[in-house]
């Protein structure tokens, strides 16, 4: 199984395609960060996150997309800006027909490091550690995305084995 993480942002989105093999392994398949200008207007930045979302997802074929759930945030304008690239990263999923899913930063942190409130410090070098990196992933919104793609592998099988246990 191979899945795309997304950690959107307004001026870098991390990505991260993390595929689960068959003998239950971790690899990093790609990773990096789509960098934005702030003083390109929002709507060419979102089209530039879109265009090239979509190249990953033709190049990397993964089965499944998972994306960072809403936070709360202080500051309104941010959050509205984020929740414009979260909303163009479920519609290029949704454009290659793949199901999104979100996770929660608390279910995040604690599928990557065991600690729903561990530091941004200690999820990188977790990432690190489960896929065998030779060294924590640049830029940390990198980082935040494979975190993500974790997530989602662990939350995935502990459901397919709830599911197989009940049959």
């Amino acid at each position: 199984m191979r899945v795309l993480g997304i950690d959107c942002g307004t001026e870098c989105t991390g990505y991260g395609v993390v595929e689960l093999r068959k003998d239950h392994s971790l690899t990093c398949v790609v990773s990096g960060a789509i960098r934005l200008s702030v003083r390109l207007p929002l709507a060419n930045r979102l089209r530039t996150i879109f265009d090239t979302l979509q190249a990953i997802l033709r190049q990397y074929e993964p089965n499944d997309v998972a994306i960072e759930d809403v936070f709360y945030a202080v500051n309104v304008k941010s959050a509205l800006k984020l929740g414009q690239v979260r909303g163009v990263a479920m519609l290029a999923a949704s454009s290659a027909e793949l199901p999104v899913f979100e996770y929660s930063p608390l279910s995040i942190k604690s599928a990557v490091a065991g600690y729903g409130k561990a530091d941004k410090y200690q999820v990188q070098h977790m990432v690190t550690e489960l896929l065998k990196l030779p060294s924590i992933p640049e830029p940390p919104d990198a980082a935040d995305a494979l975190a993500i793609a974790i997530c989602h592998l662990h939350t995935s099988a502990t459901l397919a084995r709830q599911r197989a246990a009940g049959s």
